[in-house]
């Protein structure tokens, strides 16, 4: 499998990097890269890192480790050079660039050129989940350098490549703590050689005294980097965290199909190398004189066993071990397909194989934005996706003057800073190290009553709430409706404010009369309130208005239940808005119509056109129910009224002919 003509190698390499391109070419999902922005404008701004959480009005003084400050200045200067299309780009030319080098490593290594790139573009597809604009992007360099570093322990060092390795980490550390999956790849291949070349192995140990060195260069120093990493050991004990969760076949299947295909090729070059065979017409027997594939090495396997076990306890480093395994399973692939078939068969596959790799690539790469720009949306889209995020609402709270002390939810955070930083301040943000355990203990508690939930909020001083995914969101059952109003509810979105005099006017004009429940299997469920909290101002008749309109809702429009409360609601004559009294009447008319209850729906329709006499709908089922009674006159002059207001219209010429039908 190994290249024949550089043209065909970098055919295979283009198309692979085209395809990897794709992956990243996609619109920003990444919650993290608001406030990973707004960082890096504060440091270009302060020349400095702040040093303290600036974006919270629930921490303000405490201490912020920040260990991705280069990249947050990157991405600024990207965001200021070309807005998020510009970050997009940037993101993509390193992920390429860092794909290149690995394909350059799976060569050296060994690898064909179409295994390289069949097996690099399977590592892109179990990795595009974490194909985004973040610093972990930045580990995933680092750690072809040390990968590249491990396969030249065999050979002189330079000055030259010990000091660009030592400038690599050093850059690395500066940008994301991850850095220490270097120390654990290159200790790994250091202890595979100690049994047989006790000169790689301490130039193993070296490499990574220098990754230890270089993590320590650091604005936050040694203690800074100690602190990161003991508070990602410990907090998912206080904290749930999604990406620190173990890998789960559930969720993660790619990556479970990644080790299993990677389990099988190695195992089975394993055990082809504990045997040597020959080729017969009659099949293969036992003979000396032949190798299938070599053995895997220990300081092969040692590195790719421990960053797999690694990316198996916390799934957000399953990424950086289908990237650090990649090279050891294309090396396999390739001894592999070397020793398939025989004579014109082996000619056929090694001509065929780039082709097919080629096109693979390029339909996977074209076909899906193809589809998208057939459907009517941008083939290429680079700007952030915003349809996950509850603008309406925010839009409503910002109208509202609600921003001051507003509770908001953790992934929602970073979008608020970077969008009202620093006229207001956010109550948490995704910045781990920047904020208390107790805020980590209050934010991981997935079984809390109400009471207790009304004193947190009420010790952090917060005055009104929006939040965001309502349906699964088990928060949003805790705001208690004696203390809280529900103020906007619309989407998947929810806005509380905390029933004080300064909001007395808001909630009047806007309360919802629902609380919400939750559980684990059906998720969040909306509970009309039936009883009028005491400290609400709404009428009870507005009440009774607002939970017919709900319930009609809740219901798919069947109007069962909403019948009932918008009669209460009636039963005060001009307890209500005029025009809301008037569309009620007529709307209960209606109903009243299609069920035959044809006195009570005269009632209702002529209330409805006192207050609103020009509603031709309402007067058109008023004469419908006139003739339902046999009072002929009074339809008449109501169908006349309808056909001279909708004079010259089809409703208006049948609305005359029935006049007429009814004056003979």
């Amino acid at each position: 499998m190994r290249g024949n003509t550089d043209g065909r190698e970098l055919v295979l390499l283009a198309a692979l990097l085209l395809f990897v391109a794709g992956l990243c070419l996609q619109p920003v999902t990444e919650s993290d890269l608001f406030f990973r922005l707004k960082m890096g404008q504060e440091i270009l701004a302060r020349r400095g890192l702040p040093g303290r959480n600036l974006f919270s009005f629930t921490a303000p003084d405490y201490p912020d480790l920040d260990l991705a400050w280069a990249f947050e200045v990157a991405v600024a200067l990207l965001y200021q050079a070309g807005g998020f299309p510009a970050v997009v780009v940037g993101k993509t030319i390193g992920i390429v660039a860092i794909f290149a080098g690995a394909f350059w490593l799976c060569r050296i290594q060994g690898a064909g050129p179409v295994a390289a790139t069949i097996v690099l573009a399977g590592a892109a597809l179990v990795m595009r989940d974490r194909l985004v604009e973040r610093p972990h992007v930045v580990s995933f360099a680092g750690e072809v350098v040390v990968l590249a570093a491990i396969t030249g322990l065999g050979r002189p060092w330079s000055g030259r490549a010990l000091f660009g390795f030592s400038l690599a980490m050093v850059l690395w550390a500066n940008a994301h703590a991850g850095s220490f999956a270097g120390l654990l790849l290159v200790g790994l291949a250091a202890a595979g050689f100690l049994p047989t070349d006790r000169g790689r192995a301490r130039r193993g140990l070296v490499l990574g005294a220098i990754v230890v060195g270089a993590a320590c260069v650091t604005p936050e120093g040694p203690v800074g980097i100690g602190r990161y990493l003991v508070l990602h050991i410990r907090l998912p004990a206080l904290h749930p965290i999604d990406e620190f969760r173990g890998a789960t076949w559930r969720s993660d299947a790619p990556f479970f199909v990644w080790l299993i295909a990677l389990a099988a090729i190695v195992g089975a070059g394993w055990i082809a190398s504990r045997r040597r065979v020959v080729t017969f017409s009659g099949g293969i027997v036992n003979d000396p004189g032949k190798e299938i594939a070599p053995a895997p090495s220990l300081p092969d396997l040692l590195p790719a066993l421990g960053i797999t076990i690694l990316g198996l306890w916390s799934v957000r480093f399953s990424a950086d071990a289908s990237l650090c395994t990649a090279p050891l399973m294309a090396v396999q692939v390739s001894a592999w397909a070397g020793s398939a078939g025989r004579g014109l068969i082996r000619t056929w596959l090694a001509r065929a194989a780039t082709p097919v790799a080629v096109v693979s690539l390029l339909l996977a790469t074209v076909w899906p934005r193809l589809g998208v720009a057939r459907a009517g949306g941008p083939a290429l889209d680079v700007e952030v996706d915003t349809s996950v995020m509850p603008l309406r609402a925010l839009r409503f709270v910002e109208d509202h003057g609600l921003r001051e002390r507003m509770y908001n939810d953790f992934e929602f955070g970073s979008y608020l800073l970077f969008q009202g930083y620093p006229r207001y301040r956010v109550f948490v943000d995704p910045r781990l190290p920047a904020y208390p355990d107790d805020m980590h203990r209050l934010l991981g508690s997935f079984d809390m009553d109400r009471a207790t939930w009304d004193e947190a909020m009420t010790r952090y001083g917060v005055e009104t709430a929006l939040l965001g995914d309502a349906g699964i969101n088990r928060r949003v059952a805790w705001w208690d409706p004696e203390s809280w109003a529900l103020v906007h509810r619309a989407n998947d979105a929810r806005v509380f404010v905390r029933r004080h005099e300064r909001w007395r006017a808001l909630i009047l004009a806007y309360e919802i009369p629902a609380t919400f429940s939750f559980s684990v299997e059906n998720g969040a469920a909306t509970l009309p309130l039936e009883i009028k909290p005491p400290a609400s101002p709404v009428p009870d008749c507005e009440w009774q208005r607002r939970l017919g309109d709900l319930v009609f809702e809740l219901d798919h429009g069947s109007p069962a239940r909403a019948r009932s409360y918008h009669e209460h609601a009636l039963e005060v004559p001009a307890c209500l808005a005029p025009k809301d009294e008037a569309h009620l009447a007529a709307w209960l008319g209606a109903i009243e119509l299609g069920t035959g209850q044809w006195e009570r729906a005269a009632v209702h329709l002529g209330r409805a056109l006192v207050l609103g006499p020009g509603d031709t709908r309402t007067r058109a089922n008023r004469a419908t129910v006139f003739e339902r009674l046999g009072r002929r006159a009074e339809a008449a002059a109501d169908w006349g009224r309808v056909a001279s207001e909708a004079r010259g219209t089809p409703a208006g010429e049948a609305a005359a002919a029935r006049a007429q039908g009814l004056a003979r």
